[in-house]
């Protein structure tokens, strides 16, 4: 006697199986960049923007800085740390010249985002 199904899907597919033990992923809702509006995927690199210190992203502040700020032939923007940026001219290691420097984020204030990231670097 033949044990075998009379149709030929009457098994699942090697698809079906593997797709049915895979877990569902969890979708992970990023913030929007104030600047772009698109989603800040990456926060450890963002910077805060604004009075509600909302996550940006690094290359998005650039630009902005960029286009506001008045830049001489030779000069461009760094990022000094702890949120801020200043204008400079000159190489690196030389005659590197700090023009003006921009505070960027607040330090007073925190960000809700910021703590989080913090506190998940802790644990780790």
């Amino acid at each position: 006697m033949d044990n075998r199904p009379e149709t030929k899907n009457a098994y699942p597919s090697r698809r079906q199986r593997r797709n049915s033990y895979r877990k569902p992923r969890n979708k992970r809702s990023f913030p929007e960049c104030p600047i772009c509006n698109q989603s800040v995927k990456f926060l450890l690199t963002a910077i805060s923007v604004g009075e509600d210190n909302r996550p940006a992203h690094f290359d998005c502040v650039l630009k902005l800085l960029s286009e506001t700020e008045d830049l001489g032939p030779k000069e461009k923007i760094t990022y000094i740390g702890n949120g801020n940026f200043a204008i400079v001219s000159g190489k690196a290691g030389k005659n590197l010249v700090i023009r003006k420097k921009i505070e960027f984020e607040n330090r007073e204030s925190k960000s809700e985002w910021r703590k989080l990231i913090s506190r998940n670097l802790k644990n780790r």
